[in-house]
């Protein structure tokens, strides 16, 4: 699948950022290859100070993250938090877009006509919708770092559209190589206070031992945000 990884410095005065270059996407079939024109560490926007690092099917990543800059470019944001809150939302109504394509339209229904004509559809067809509902997994996770007023915070972004802050550990990481860089972060001691040649080191390091994991690729990209 791919590794992202983002860990705080100095109590939250900056983020150092890292991910492979494997590009995941289901589209007519699954796939996996390894590109360094392809970035996985997202800035939101120019004037903004919040980035999204993206795990999984590139594509749905990608239909999240336009939606997204739409929907910050219409509302203002530009704290950290509100940014990761309007991408759980967004997240939760591209997948819900998915399965309305897939499972709905075909039967000649959308969701608000499913839930309308819900005790006239056969009970079979209730359980196939109701299970996609309620089990698709679009395959795609985000980071999301970036500040607010007080310093720099860390979110993650999942399926169904669940929402996690991370800064009381002052680190996360996310695709196959997830388990593996955050033993390697665990084993080197980090802690949220040390400072940035410090930390950047030791996301390198969470993210060289990764690379054991299926999916990870040998190729690295390094965002230092301060």
């Amino acid at each position: 699948m791919t590794v992202c990884i983002a860990a705080l410095y100095d109590n939250g005065k900056g983020c150092v950022l890292a991910s492979d270059q494997m590009i995941t996407a289901h589209f007519p079939i699954g796939y996996e290859f390894e590109r360094s024109d392809v970035g996985k560490i997202i800035k939101y926007r120019e004037n903004v100070s919040a980035f999204a690092l993206i795990a999984g099917d590139v594509l749905f990543s990608s239909e999240v993250i336009d939606e997204t800059r739409k929907q910050l470019d219409m509302q203002g944001f530009t704290a950290v938090e509100n940014i990761a809150e309007v991408t759980r939302i967004t997240y939760q109504c591209v997948r819900i877009k998915r399965i309305t394509r897939h499972e709905l339209e075909p039967r000649g229904l959308d969701i608000e006509t499913y839930y309308q004509k819900h005790l006239s559809i056969y009970p079979q067809v209730i359980q196939l919708i109701d299970n996609a509902l309620t089990s698709y997994n679009p395959g795609a996770e985000f980071i999301i770092a970036g500040k607010n007023d007080t310093g720099y915070r860390l979110f993650t972004v999942v399926n169904p559209g669940d929402i996690t802050c991370h800064d009381s550990i002052g680190y996360t990481a996310i695709g196959s190589g997830a388990p593996h860089a955050i033993y390697s972060m665990i084993e080197s001691g980090y802690k949220s206070s040390l400072d940035k040649v410090a930390v950047e080191q030791m996301v390198r390091k969470a993210k060289e031992r990764s690379e054991v994991a299926p999916g990870v690729g040998h190729q690295i990209s390094v965002e230092v945000i301060s």
